[in-house]
């Protein structure tokens, strides 16, 4: 009886530390193929790691700013955990000097569309913090194309930028994903 309940105790132990090490990629979601009537924007979100506290999580949220009843806000995020075994870490994609890189799709129908909120959320041990930003990234969908947006770069400061990163980005892609033609 004593070693069965040992044995719950290690097993539940190892459960919880893997949940809590896993770090959550939104580029495992990017599709191998374009849906029907739907199209495609890849990109890149750039986190700037140096002098600042990284968060236990990071939300973008967006939305069709041309036909709201097609949108579900729930879905309509990407979302980034990183790594918190011991201590929070990025575990991007890679690393471009001082960013964590992580690369993301959003497939939708065709249309335009925005990111218009950046979340963060950041536990200790006393407290649970939500901060949300207001943003304003344009993009648009085209139907039956696979676009790149360009990188998503959010400073500890508060401040982001879009950039054309196509040079390093484009190669990359193309080669993770040879199925989807991937376009400018």
């Amino acid at each position: 009886m004593k070693k069965s309940f040992i044995k719950l105790q290690i097993i539940t132990i190892i459960i919880v530390f893997n949940s809590c090490t896993v770090a959550k990629m939104p580029s495992v979601y990017i599709p191998n193929k374009i849906s029907e009537n739907k199209g495609i924007i890849i990109g890149a979100i750039a986190l700037n790691k140096s002098g600042s506290t990284i968060c236990n999580g990071y939300r973008y949220y967006y939305t069709n700013i041309e036909n709201k009843e097609i949108d579900n806000p729930k879905e309509n995020k990407i979302e980034i955990v990183p790594s918190q075994a011991i201590y929070v870490h990025f575990k991007p994609d890679f690393f471009d000097n001082e960013d964590a890189i992580y690369y993301f799709s959003i497939e939708k129908p065709m249309g335009k569309y925005r990111f218009y909120a950046e979340r963060i959320f950041m536990n200790t041990y006393s407290q649970f913090i939500y901060e949300t930003n207001e943003i304003n990234i344009p993009f648009e969908i085209e139907e039956g194309k696979a676009k790149y947006i360009g990188q998503l770069k959010f400073n500890a400061d508060k401040t982001y930028e879009k950039v054309d990163k196509s040079e390093r980005d484009l190669e990359k892609l193309r080669n993770l994903y040879p199925t989807l033609n991937i376009v400018e």
